[in-house]
């Protein structure tokens, strides 16, 4: 299974960490991350039955070369394994045919109401 989406960073979506830095209006790795994580999401969310439901466990980022907001990206990813609940997924994210960022990530895959009880058992506890 795959997945490739078109992506347009725009101001929210910009490095700043630093106000020099700001101004160039580069798009941070944590948005570039958060797309591709959230492609892997829709690729699940379309096989998945209502009461399941898929999470990112890890994920690994290589912001390989910077891009200013407002530049459509292509996101690509793909499934590259299954082992019991755990999906494991690999992204490219190029602008111009040119390679932006490398990215592995897994998700697994868990009872909506796992995650509920563990929301009120939280809650609860504070």
């Amino acid at each position: 299974m795959s997945r490739t989406v078109d992506f347009t960073p725009d101001e929210f979506n910009i490095w700043d960490e630093d106000e020099e830095m700001k101004a160039f209006h580069f798009v941070s790795t944590s948005t570039i991350l958060k797309q591709v994580v959230k492609v892997g999401a829709d690729i699940l969310h379309d096989v998945l039955p209502e009461d399941l439901i898929s999470v990112v466990t890890s994920a690994q980022i290589k912001h390989i070369s910077p891009v200013i907001s407002g530049k459509t990206l292509v996101i690509g990813v793909r499934v590259i394994d299954v082992k019991e609940n755990q999906i494991y997924f690999r992204g490219i994210v190029t602008y111009n045919n040119k390679k932006v960022a490398d990215v592995e990530f897994s998700r697994s895959i868990v009872s909506r109401n796992y995650l509920r009880r563990k929301a009120v058992e939280t809650a609860s506890k504070e």
